[in-house]
């Protein structure tokens, strides 16, 4: 993606479209001397790398092409190269404090030229170097020199150009229109790398293919910069299908504008093999993933498992829990806009055949959630392995499967335990052990010993056990 002052559209009838490039011509003149500068200008600083490019931009000018064009190749071109800071024969960090130190200990600043040059002459001296020497220090200890040249082509330098136009125009949309058509590993790659970058999107099916429709960071209220470059990476993705293509309602100030692009255009475009790495949506999530996974150990717990179809829609649940041949899917309702909440209630009641739980924050509950046809648990603020757990185990059918396990004789179990209570989880799980409970039946043997399990933390050593209200000691 590049700074939006380097964006070139041309906006004809409502309709918005990138100035694209073909890799030939007068574009793969200039992208071929931008890459040959960059090789020629090893040693050179940033700076004066990107002001020796301005005789190439009156020359794309002349030719009739934007003089921006050639700004943002050099742009990219420049993040594909390597730049260090500039070696100095002092370290500009040392020489920075103690400038400060003794311009503090003789005048608190430097009035005039003359008690300038006298702190700088002491401190030169104190460094055992020249006062010219110092001097560079305090010029140049922002630069950065050229070391590396970027390793590209005149051809891929114009695509990578083509792909930031495209993000670029993108970070101000209000929709996206997604629909593309491709292999069925294709697509579910597709569809987890959205919900992974945490866009809101509803997908369905469409013929042979799949529509996504994606909210815009222009039509969100909050983290528009974030959500945008989140937006902005999901686009590469878009151009691996085999078929693919794009519709786009742009805000450009107070108007709306429409951008379309197809898979014809697919040749402009690097074709690379993008990863984007497993990230939670949010901190409540990762907490409510992990506290999971400790106090259930011997449930599978899947981060965005396989997507569910909902009549033409299609849903991928944040999480998947499974015991044996028994699954719930776990869908957690956090940010949103109206629109977007409209769409995920709609899909939820329309899914059906399949054990569910949606779980809520207090402060998004409204009275739509229960008529939904799946277990609905409220939150606040914070969700806890732990809160989910009972409803889990029952859904999951683990209570009835315990009935045809060795029983475990209660009564005597609890007078060879010492009291629990305030003990933390691991303390439990250790004496537990030690009577030949398995580790992974834990939290099931606790609750019938009449305790529960208080997560302060993801730390199991922090967790505490406590005894409900009304039992008994030992």
């Amino acid at each position: 993606m590049l700074p939006s002052n380097l964006l070139v559209v041309r906006i004809w009838r409502g309709r918005v479209r990138p100035l694209l490039l073909e890799p030939e011509g007068l574009p793969a003149a200039l992208a071929e001397e931008v890459l040959v500068r960059f090789k020629k200008w090893l040693g050179r600083s940033k700076e004066e790398v990107f002001e020796g490019m301005g005789d190439l931009e009156e020359l794309a000018l002349e030719a009739g092409l934007d003089m921006r064009v050639v700004r943002a190749l050099v742009t990219l071109a420049a993040r594909a190269a390597r730049f260090e800071p500039l070696k100095l024969s002092v370290d500009p960090v040392k020489a920075r404090l103690e400038i400060f130190c003794e311009a503090c200990r003789r005048f608190g600043f430097a009035l005039n030229e003359n008690e300038r040059n006298e702190i700088l002459v002491k401190v030169a001296d104190k460094l055992g170097c020249s006062l010219e020497e110092l001097e560079e220090v305090l010029k140049r200890y922002q630069e950065e020199v050229l070391v590396a040249p970027p390793d590209m082509s005149p051809e891929e330098l114009i695509k990578e150009y083509n792909l930031s136009m495209v993000q670029t125009l993108t970070f101000k949309a209000l929709n996206l229109d997604v629909r593309v058509r491709a292999k069925g590993y294709q697509v579910k790659k597709l569809l987890r790398t959205v919900k992974r970058l945490g866009l809101l999107y509803t997908a369905e099916k469409l013929g042979e293919g799949v529509r996504i429709l994606i909210d815009g960071p222009a039509s969100l209220l909050r983290q528009t910069r974030r959500y945008g470059t989140r937006l902005a990476r999901l686009i590469p993705y878009v151009l691996q299908m085999d078929r693919w293509r794009i519709y786009a309602k742009i805000l450009a100030r107070s108007r709306v504008l429409y951008f379309t692009l197809d898979d014809s255009s697919s040749k402009l475009f690097p074709r690379r093999e993008v990863e984007v790495e497993p990230v939670f949506d949010s901190e409540l999530e990762e907490e409510f993933y992990k506290s999971l996974c400790r106090i259930a150990p011997a449930w599978k717990v899947e981060r965005e498992p396989e997507p569910l179809v909902v009549g033409r829609y299609i849903l991928i649940p944040d999480f998947s829990v499974s015991s044996n041949t028994h699954k719930v899917y776990i869908e957690i309702v956090g940010f949103w806009t109206k629109e977007y909440l409209e769409r995920k209630l709609k899909k939820l009641k329309e899914l059906k055949g399949v054990k569910m739980i949606v779980a809520v924050d207090e402060e998004l509950a409204c009275s739509s959630f229960k008529t939904l046809p799946h277990e609905v648990v409220v939150f606040r603020r914070k969700l806890r392995g732990a809160d989910l757990y009972p409803l889990l185990k029952r859904m999951l059918g683990e209570a009835r499967r315990e009935r045809h396990e060795p029983q475990v004789d209660i009564e005597t179990l609890r007078r060879r335990l010492p009291d629990l209570s305030d003990k933390t989880l691991g303390e439990a799980v250790e004496a537990l052990k030690k009577a030949g409970v398995s580790e992974c039946n834990v939290a099931a043997i606790l609750e019938r010993l009449g305790y529960s399990i208080e997560w302060t933390s993801l730390d199991p050593r922090r967790a505490k056990v406590r005894r409900k209200p009304s039992t008994r000691l030992h």
